[in-house]
């Protein structure tokens, strides 16, 4: 699990020299590869810190400077409860949304409800049952009961269901699917599901 200081003092000296090395490695190599994830883990900083002028920021610079990564589901946590925050409501829920999809477990889990994992082609580790255990525990700590209201609210909104329910039909049908033309008809339908979102984000 991930290290994450203890202190406001620490938290900021951590962010400061995290956001230094993108900047650097931006500028020593043209571009920024970050293999070991501090553009994600920022997130995490960011939202114990509570700090919604910085974290505003910072999504702009993360979307200018990574606009085609995938993300992980840790950081969409953060990203999502603090878009929340910040009275972005229908942006939050987009980001929900796309933390729901990228690991079915995490929403559930948080919300104290009994989970079993799906027989479904996973993409990657990302979406494991146990990936809810990497998250930082001043991260689960950071999140209010009115939030945890909220994503109960829009996990069980018609909207998300039908979401979550086409997701687990089209991976579930991956699990057995072969055939290249088969498979990317599926991929690029599951590619499409927030696409009704997208003018909240």
């Amino acid at each position: 699990m991930f290290n994450i200081p203890t202190t406001d003092k620490a938290l900021r000296s951590r962010v400061s020299s995290y956001k230094s090395a993108l900047k650097r490695e931006k500028r020593d190599r043209g571009c920024i590869n970050d293999g070991s994830g501090k553009r994600y883990i920022l997130f995490y900083l960011y939202f114990i810190l509570d700090d919604l002028k910085r974290s505003d920021d910072y999504f702009k610079w993360y979307h200018d400077e990574f606009p085609d990564d995938v993300g992980e589901p840790i950081q969409k946590l953060c990203w999502a409860i603090t878009l929340y925050r910040m009275g972005e409501e229908g942006a939050a829920t987009y980001r929900l949304a796309d933390l729901m999809i990228s690991n079915l477990y995490i929403i559930p889990r948080l919300l104290g409800r009994t989970v079993q994992e799906y027989p479904i082609w996973q993409a990657s580790s990302d979406g494991a049952l146990d990936y809810f255990d990497d998250i930082p525990a001043q991260v689960l700590a950071g999140i209010r009961s009115s939030e945890m209201a909220w994503m109960a609210g829009a996990y069980d909104s018609s909207q998300l269901c039908r979401i979550r329910e086409r997701y687990l039909g089209i991976y579930g049908e991956l699990k057995d699917t072969r055939g290249f033309e088969a498979r990317s008809r599926l991929i690029d339908e599951a590619e499409t599901l927030l696409d009704p979102l997208m003018g909240q984000a």
